[in-house]
C-alpha cells in the first residue's frame, strides 16, 4: 500500500499526519526569499495550518517510529529500519503543499483541501488511476476536521495552536477501530513541534482495546 495524505494520523493501519513521502521538492539553489515573519503575526495557510505548522515553511521531513516503549523516566525507541518511515512534504512560498506528478488536489473557496487523489495504482501490475488513493476533507471548523477515504472515516480535533489534540477513526467495513491522543515532547524557535508521542487505542469487535505507542520526530527547513 501506498504512503499518502491520510486521515491526518496513522492508525495501526498506521498513517500519522502525514501527506505523501517525497512530494514534488523545492529545491536548495531556488532563490532566496527574505520575510517579515515575527512570532507575533506568524504567516499561515491552510495547508500548513492542516499539517499542524506555521510560519514560512519550505520542508518537512517526519519520522514515525513505531516500536516504542514508554518506561517510568524515558522511552526505549527502536530505530531499526523497518520500524519506522520516513516521509517528506514541501511547501512553496505562499505556503501550499507542492503536489507530486501523480497527485490532484482539489480546494474550497477558501483555499482549504477538501480532496485528495493519487493516480498512480495502489497494487502493482494495474494501470494508474485504477484503485487509486482519494480523500476526502471536510472542515467543520478551526478545531475539528471529518475525512473520508481509504476504508475509514475519521474526526481530528486541532486545539487553538493547530496542533492535533486527538483522533479517532470509524472503518467503513468491519475492522478497527481507533483513537489516538498526542504527547508534543519539544517544539524549534518557531513553535512548531518537532517531537510527539502518541498514545493508540484499538479496537475490533468483541475484543478488548489494545494499547500501543508510536514517535513522530519532524525536520522543518523555512524560507529564509
Amino acid at each position: 500500500m501506498k504512503r499518502f495524505l491520510p486521515s491526518l494520523l496513522i492508525p495501526a493501519s498506521l498513517f500519522l499526519l502525514t501527506l505523501p513521502s517525497c512530494s514534488g521538492n523545492v529545491g536548495d539553489s531556488d532563490p532566496v526569499y527574505v520575510f517579515d515573519d515575527s512570532d507575533e503575526n506568524p504567516f499561515e495557510s491552510a495547508d500548513l495550518a492542516l499539517l499542524e505548522l506555521r510560519h514560512r515553511v519550505r520542508s518537512v521531513t517526519k519520522t514515525t517510529y513505531y516500536k516504542v516503549t514508554p518506561g517510568v523516566d524515558s522511552m526505549v525507541v527502536d530505530t531499526f529500519a523497518v520500524n519506522r518511515i520516513e516521509t517528506t512534504s514541501y511547501f512553496d512560498t505562499l505556503g501550499n503543499y507542492v503536489a507530486r506528478r501523480d497527485e490532484r488536489i482539489h480546494r474550497d473557496e477558501l483555499g482549504r483541501m477538501v480532496r485528495w487523489e493519487d493516480s498512480r495504482p495502489n497494487h502493482r501490475r494495474l494501470h494508474g488511476g485504477f484503485l487509486k488513493d482519494t480523500l476526502a476533507y471536510r472542515h467543520l471548523s478551526p478545531n475539528v476536521v471529518e475525512s473520508d477515504g481509504m476504508g475509514d472515516f475519521a474526526v481530528t480535533v486541532y486545539d487553538d495552536s493547530r496542533r492535533i489534540v486527538g483522533q479517532y477513526t470509524d472503518p467503513r467495513i468491519d475492522g478497527e477501530h481507533t483513537a489516538v491522543f498526542n504527547i508534543y515532547r519539544a517544539e524549534d524557535a518557531r513553535g512548531n513541534w518537532t517531537e510527539r508521542l502518541s498514545v493508540w487505542t484499538t479496537q475490533t469487535p468483541g475484543n478488548r482495546p489494545h494499547t500501543s505507542y508510536t514517535l513522530d520526530r519532524r525536520e522543518i527547513k523555512y524560507y529564509n
